[in-house]
């Protein structure tokens, strides 16, 4: 017999067909000649190619060319066996690099490849949803630890804080991910009945509706076309199981849980760090948490063969977390893996508020400790409710009440006195007001009150509670441009067209910096709040002469809900002045003097609280220190009592 090329020679003996057995499924068949496409042979059972065996052409004519040469590959229609081909399963998500070089082998013996390298997988190289949610789970765990990994060592490096925090933030970090049950293994599962279930829901209310709009024989209509709808429902959109899996996981691991981590590591290592700190330097782009995402795929390598979402869509914030909710996540994470905590290192904490204020730190530390371990408030413990109030108020409150009882700050006029003389360096006038106190009737402790609140005064002016990037316009622009709309690609002509105006304000920059400067700053009468209750108002008290600074002070104490009292005409006593809040027109009225509402306006600002939260935290720690106060009498008044009984039962006893 002739051998015109167009199969090799059997070697079980047969003539021009050729028996070969799959490598993947273990089926085997006969092939002859004609079987064999693009020189190859596929087996008929799972389609796949036989490498060890190729048919090769001898005679040009046998493959025509007609315009261009493309190569293609048909798969044939597989015969009924008993025994179907089952893929391994994916048992790891480490594996999913070997498996999808396995899965291409076979295309890649033909040369060229089917479709462009630089194009994402196909629907089909994912293969079932469950795989798919495994892999984007894998991606996303592992990019929030490199996220929390690079957090930390910013913490470290830039930010002065002990390098402790990154052995403790391993563990926490390791057991709030087993908390949060993110590697169930029915959690894929969970996810896509929900997602089925969501489905059916819509389209029923869908049905509805339309059954409420129409009547009669129509209603019937639609119940039949809705139940073949939901007999023959469609497969599964990949994009949209994509998405269910992303919202599934950041509901149970959010991108900011890096963040409470973080804080919450600083305050088992006992670090002056709080949680407007924390977020001050993401929102500032010194923590990287916003733009962090573009050195993901660095860190791990590109996600193209892993998961089908880019690190953009992953890891891309929609907003920074407030400091009041970032301090009740961390208490939620540290309840949840069951860790005991302490208090707030109050030391630190209150040191660093009096040094940013000027306060003489060896005079008033001492004292507001005593009070700190004599009263130890539950407000100073991490809780998980964001409706209380957060630790840092609780220790600017403590500080309050020391500074009230050290310098004597009741209510006798000493602000009114300073906006008469209009500042601390001029002499001392008497006051027209008969409720004035004389300058000369002041004794040191006055003197001192009166210094105190000068201080604080000027202090006031010099808390910036704005960002960085809003200081001026140039630096506004850059900051968008490197954070905010960082990771966004545009086309050739829109980059071009950006770097021309970036050139043209440069230019105009270098000719008139003072035109092109812009400071960002409010009104006087502007006060913003977040929804965390921070206090965000930038402007700064100035002292004008005279009366006008004393009616500055009661406008704004109008303006934040306080209600001006005039100074205590005759003291009763030198006893600690306690306020009371007042109900009037079904609203509550915040009572205060001008001096004690000094204390108050510059604490808040410093803690970015509004001043009535910090008043309500005062007001909590004078009845707690109350309430010890008179059960400490009643036990003294006991022990004394029973000291004398039993005198006068020795004394009563015949010797």
């Amino acid at each position: 017999m002739d051998d015109h090329g167009g199969a090799s020679p059997d070697p079980y003996g047969g003539g021009d067909s050729i028996h070969l057995v799959c490598e993947h499924c273990g089926h085997g068949s006969e092939y002859g000649p004609d079987d064999a496409e693009d020189g190859f042979f596929a087996c008929r059972q799972c389609s796949a190619i036989h490498t060890s065996t190729q048919h090769t052409a001898a005679d040009p004519y046998d493959i025509p060319i007609v315009g261009s040469l493309s190569v293609r590959r048909r798969a044939t229609q597989p015969t009924p066996t008993p025994k179907a081909f089952t893929p391994k399963p994916f048992p790891t998500p480490h594996g999913a690099p070997a498996a999808a070089a396995a899965a291409a082998s076979a295309f890649d013996e033909l040369g060229d490849p089917s479709e462009p390298r630089d194009f994402a997988p196909g629907a089909d190289v994912w293969g079932e949803p469950e795989y798919l949610g495994e892999r984007i789970r894998w991606r996303y765990v592992r990019g929030l630890q490199v996220i929390l990994q690079r957090q930390l060592e910013a913490l470290v490096e830039r930010h002065r804080v002990g390098s402790l925090v990154c052995g403790l933030a391993g563990t926490i970090w390791l057991r709030w991910v087993a908390a949060s049950e993110v590697f169930d293994e029915m959690w894929a599962q969970k996810v896509l009945n929900e997602m089925s279930e969501r489905k059916v829901m819509d389209k029923a209310a869908a049905a509805e509706s339309q059954k409420r709009s129409a009547g009669g024989d129509e209603q019937k209509n639609l119940d039949v076309k809705f139940e073949l709808e939901v007999d023959t429902l469609p497969p599964k959109d990949q994009r949209r199981v994509e998405f269910f899996f992303l919202r599934s996981l950041r509901t149970m691991l959010p991108v900011y849980s890096t963040l409470s981590v973080c804080f919450l590591t600083c305050h088992i290592a006992r670090e002056a760090v709080l949680p407007t700190d924390i977020y001050r330097w993401a929102m500032e782009a010194k923590l990287p948490y916003m733009a962090v995402f573009t050195e993901v795929d660095r860190l791990l390598g590109s996600s193209v063969n892993d998961c089908p979402l880019d690190s953009r869509q992953l890891f891309r914030p929609t907003r920074v977390i407030g400091a009041w909710q970032l301090e009740a996540a961390a208490g939620s994470i540290a309840q949840k893996i069951g860790l005991c905590l302490p208090s707030v290192n109050f030391y630190s904490i209150a040191q660093r508020f009096l040094k940013e204020l000027s306060l003489p730190i060896e005079r008033i530390l001492p004292y507001a400790r005593r009070i700190y371990e004599w009263a130890m408030p539950a407000e100073l413990w991490l809780s998980s409710n964001p409706a209380r109030v957060p630790t840092r108020v609780s220790v600017m409150a403590i500080i309050i009440v020391a500074l009230r009882i050290l310098y004597g700050i009741n209510g006798q006029g000493i602000w009114e006195s300073i906006a008469q003389t209009g500042s601390a360096g001029q002499s001392d006038r008497e006051a027209n007001s008969p409720h004035f106190m004389k300058p000369d009737s002041w004794n040191n402790e006055e003197c001192d009150a009166r210094e105190l609140l000068c201080t604080l005064a000027a202090a006031y002016d010099k808390i910036d509670v704005g960002h960085d990037y809003s200081v001026e316009l140039h630096s506004y622009l850059k900051y968008c441009k490197d954070v905010v709309f960082t990771g966004i690609t545009f086309s050739v002509e829109e980059e071009h067209l950006v770097d021309i105006f970036w050139d043209m304000y440069k230019g105009k920059e270098d000719e008139n910096p003072k035109l092109c400067r812009e400071d960002m700053k409010t009104s006087n009468r502007v006060n913003k709040r977040c929804r965390d209750g921070t206090f965000v108002d930038a402007k700064c008290f100035s002292m004008p002469p005279g009366n006008n600074a004393l009616q500055s002070i009661k406008l704004e104490m109008e303006e934040n809900g306080f209600y001006y009292i005039f100074p205590r005409k005759l003291l009763v006593s030198d006893g600690y002045l306690h306020y009371r809040r007042k109900m009037q027109s079904g609203s509550l009225i915040y009572v205060a003097h001008a001096d004690y509402y000094i204390l108050l306006r510059v604490f808040a600002k410093l803690a970015e609280v509004d001043v009535r939260i910090m008043h309500s935290s005062v007001l909590k720690i004078e009845r707690r220190l109350s309430w010890i106060e008179e059960r400490i009498g009643r036990s003294l008044n006991t022990l004394q009592n029973l000291h004398k009984e039993a005198n006068d039962e020795q004394s009563s006893v015949p010797s």
